[in-house]
């Protein structure tokens, strides 16, 4: 069982981490800025972490953990809101937990494939999650016509494409980052585009 001191410090090593990954790219951090950023000695760091490569894993699968958690599934029934809404709502949280992790959204969406073959394999899982939980909800969403036919896939890289950029937009001032803005244009977009007539 994991301590609450041990569990803050933990914590804090992710926070700073992420502040550092965010402002320098994961290329040019060093797991020094990170024991700097945090005010630690470079072995405590090694005490929670085998190396750069793992903590950045550890912010991802918490960050992906975490937008997962905040998509529900859409209820069908009387007493259910119509799934537009529900749809709006899941929008809703995902947005609001990106506006609320600017440097999330830079770490998990703005990090390049191709630099170490170790953080390739850590991305590459990370959309794989991703699209498998899109394509799911995809699927539901086709199954009651609320989503129009056609290749999932297709539909998938554009859906997350468009987002993650979004998103990385808004966090970077190249948009609005009015929350209710960015879920209103993704509506929009989803039921001129996306979604069953």
């Amino acid at each position: 069982m994991t301590s609450p001191r041990r569990e803050l410090r933990r914590r804090q090593l992710l926070e700073a981490a992420r502040d550092v990954f965010a402002e320098k790219g994961y290329v040019a951090a060093t797991v020094d800025d990170v024991v700097a950023r945090c005010g630690v000695a470079r072995g405590t760091f090694y005490l929670y972490f085998d190396d750069k490569l793992d903590v950045f894993g550890a912010l991802v699968s918490d960050f992906f953990a975490r937008v997962a958690g905040s998509i529900r599934s859409i209820e069908l029934g009387a007493d259910a809101a119509p799934p537009r809404e529900q749809l709006r709502a899941n929008l809703a949280r995902v947005v609001t937990l990106a506006m609320d992790e600017p440097g999330m959204v830079k770490i998990a969406f703005g990090t390049a494939f191709g630099v170490d073959p170790a953080l390739d394999e850590r991305l590459a899982r990370f959309y794989a999650a991703l699209s498998t939980f899109m394509d799911e909800t995809l699927q539901t969403g086709q199954r009651l016509g609320l989503v129009r036919g056609g290749d999932r896939r297709l539909m998938l890289s554009i859906a997350i494409g468009g987002l993650q950029q979004l998103l990385r937009d808004a966090v970077d001032g190249h948009v609005p980052s009015d929350e209710h803005a960015l879920v209103d244009a993704v509506m929009d977009f989803l039921q001129s585009g996306l979604l069953a007539h």
